[in-house]
């Protein structure tokens, strides 16, 4: 069995507000929530080594860990409708560097609303 690279990281963003569909990361696709999806498809991959869900949300959160992600809490300054996905990686990559030194060679971007690959 191969072994997954860890110098490769998924980062997930999941806010818990929405202005256009309530909680929309939780929302129910084929009876799991968004979210889930993303998850499970990055740790299916023999390219990612880690996989980290950014949200300021504690449901979402729970679903996450729950699922088999690594969980960073986003600050509330990049947590509302106008923050951007870009704005949530970058904390995520920063938290990792500077809380455990990772340094991944790779970020994968997925987004949970993209649900279908």
């Amino acid at each position: 069995m191969q072994t997954k690279p860890k110098e490769n990281v998924s980062i997930i963003p999941a806010r818990g507000g929405s202005k256009g569909i309530p909680r929309k990361n939780l929302q129910l696709l084929g009876g799991r929530p968004l979210v889930e999806h993303s998850i499970e498809h990055a740790l299916s991959s023999r390219s990612v080594g880690r996989v980290v869900v950014s949200t300021d949300d504690d449901e979402i959160a729970a679903v996450s860990k729950k699922c088999g992600a690594e969980v960073i809490r986003r600050p509330a300054d990049i947590s509302g409708d106008f923050a951007t996905s870009e704005a949530a990686l970058q904390h995520a990559h920063d938290w990792l560097r500077e809380t455990e030194n990772y340094r991944p060679e790779l970020v994968i971007f997925l987004q949970p609303t993209s649900p279908l690959r």
